[in-house]
């Protein structure tokens, strides 16, 4: 497996391929300029209920003309009548989703892959970590299960914050691009355990290489690692691990 969703060239830029821009109801802190690039650059838009109130709030806080997303879902007790009105006057798909046995952002996957006629390269999810840890695990509950969700279109699904960015890595051989610049400022990355599998692991590249090594909870875990100077960094698992890294300074 392949991964390089980071621009090599460009500090803070992405290479994402066809993708699906999906906003959850979480407070939005990328600086304008990135988050715009994101959105106008998304194949598909989706707001998820309350992230359409964030995705509006944003807007207005910056000066930014509005602009609508194509769908809007939810089971809409985070969000207000009049703005789902306002969206399905401007064109917008609003679905109401109300089924309590699944989160609000695994329907909206869902309704991603029935309303877009393009393959899907990538998901990229606008998620800045909340003080719910509930949350936290939920969200990357679902990112696992964009696997069975896509496993047509074998899309790579991505959590992204304003400093770091979050993926699981399948059982096999893994080649992770990293750009010189997040090298150069020795960023963060960590390797995390997710099922209760048993992982064997080893990697090149980092500071701080494992050698046929478990990672679990109890035992060891890789955070707050970094990388050796290497362009890549591979690993090999036999086990669905969770691999994070930081590409801006927390400030």
């Amino acid at each position: 497996f392949s991964w390089s969703p980071l621009d090599l060239s460009k500090k803070y830029q992405f290479n994402l391929g066809n993708y699906a821009l999906i906003i959850l109801n979480r407070p939005i802190v990328l600086p304008p300029n990135e988050m715009m690039t994101l959105w106008k650059e998304a194949t598909i838009r989706t707001t998820v209920d309350g992230g359409t109130t964030r995705w509006f709030d944003f807007l207005k806080q910056h000066n930014i003309d509005v602009t609508f997303p194509d769908i809007v879902s939810g089971d809409f007790d985070s969000i207000s009548s009049s703005l789902l009105n306002t969206c399905e006057e401007n064109g917008v798909y609003v679905e109401k989703t109300p089924d309590q046995n699944y989160t609000d952002f695994e329907k909206s996957l869902y309704i991603i892959k029935q309303r877009c006629d393009k393959k899907l390269d990538s998901l990229l999810v606008i998620l800045d970590v909340s003080g719910r840890l509930d949350h936290t695990f939920s969200n990357l509950n679902t990112l696992h299960r964009t696997r069975s969700i896509f496993s047509d279109y074998h899309t790579k699904a991505y959590l992204l914050t304003s400093v770091s960015l979050t993926w699981i890595l399948n059982p096999g051989h893994h080649t992770i691009s990293i750009p010189s610049y997040i090298r150069d400022e020795e960023e963060w990355c960590g390797i995390l355990p997710f099922t209760p599998v048993k992982n064997h692991i080893t990697t090149t590249g980092l500071k701080w290489n494992l050698d046929k090594q478990t990672v679990e909870f109890g035992g060891l875990i890789s955070s707050s690692n970094t990388y050796d100077g290497s362009p890549e960094v591979t690993l090999t698992t036999d086990a669905e691990i969770i691999w994070c890294m930081g590409y801006r300074k927390e400030t």
